[in-house]
Parts: C-alpha cells; structure tokens; sequence
C-alpha cells in the first residue's frame, strides 16, 4: 500500500510528479505518471535513498518526467476533435445535417477552448446536399485551424511542455 501525497501548488514543476510513502517499508519516493489520450505510458518512482536524498531524487525525477513529455508530446485538440464518435452520422466529426421544420441545413460546429461555440451552417434547398455538406466541412476546416492548442487535463502541463518546447530549464536552481 502507497499513500501519495498530491501537490497542493499549481506550479508547472508538480506536473506528473507525486511524493509518495510505501506503508509497509516507509520508504519515501517521488512519482512520475504520464498519460497520453487515457493510456498509462510512464510510470517511475526515484526513492530518496537510492537517489541520495529528497532533493536529488526530485531532480531526477524532473529530468525524466521532461525527457518523457518529449518522448510522448500531447495531441493537439483540434487533431482529438477530428476523431469519429460511435454516435456519428455524417461520418465527419464537427459537421451535421439537421431539419428544423421545413429547411435542411449542413452545420459546421466546434466550440473554442473559452468554450465560444462556431457554427456556420448551409441551407440544403439553396446550394443542393453535395454543396452544401462541401461547405460545411471546408467551414469545418477553417475553424479547426484556429485551434492550435495542446491537449492537458491541467494548465501546469500545457505551461511546462511549452517551456520544455522552448528548451527553457525548469529544475528547481540548488
């Protein structure tokens, strides 16, 4: 049994790392966990022991969780947002044809990481079906390029992948 003890900070060095405690030998420890579109791909620990002390341990620990976000660069959101649901119809994620009552429309939509909804939308009986399901997935295009964000669950990890990106040391200065 482990009891882990979660950063109380935001600060982009917390990212992925986690001090824990193994309960039977009271060994002390800092984790590294990354997850990349929900699959676990790096999981380490360097004990204070073998690693001289807390200090030298996070270092390591910081030096590898970098190395690894390298390694396994997050998506960027609009790459996930073109992904096909179970639930898809038109067999292009973003774009839809929907009737309200008489008209028949193709619809282009996505919503900003601010949460702004885009929508642009193209009436059936105006520019015929093939048409306008053409100009919904070019106005499709052009809203996905403007998403050119990262995928994080926190802002730390977005901050410190951008710096890592940049070549911008982020170890704690001894």
């Amino acid at each position: 049994m482990i009891t882990s003890h979660a950063p109380v900070t935001t600060d982009i060095n917390d990212y992925a790392i986690i001090r824990v405690r193994h309960k039977k030998s009271g060994a002390m420890a800092w984790r590294v966990t990354l997850y990349r579109e929900g699959v676990l791909k790096v999981h380490k620990e360097f004990t204070f022991i073998s690693h001289g002390g807390e200090r030298p341990a996070r270092a390591a620990a910081e030096h590898f969780r970098n190395e690894q976000m390298l390694r396994f660069p997050p998506q960027l959101s609009c790459t996930i947002r073109k992904k096909l649901r179970a639930n898809n119809t038109s067999g292009l994620t973003g774009v839809s044809r929907q009737t309200n009552g008489k008209n028949t429309y193709w619809i282009a939509q996505t919503t900003t990481r601010d949460g702004k909804k885009l929508s642009r939308s193209f009436n059936v009986e105006k520019f015929g079906e093939e048409q306008a399901k053409h100009k919904a997935i070019e106005a499709l295009k052009q809203q996905l390029a403007t998403i050119v964000h990262w995928t994080f669950r926190h802002q730390a990890g977005e901050k410190l992948y951008g710096k890592l990106l940049l070549g911008v040391s982020t170890a704690h200065e001894e």
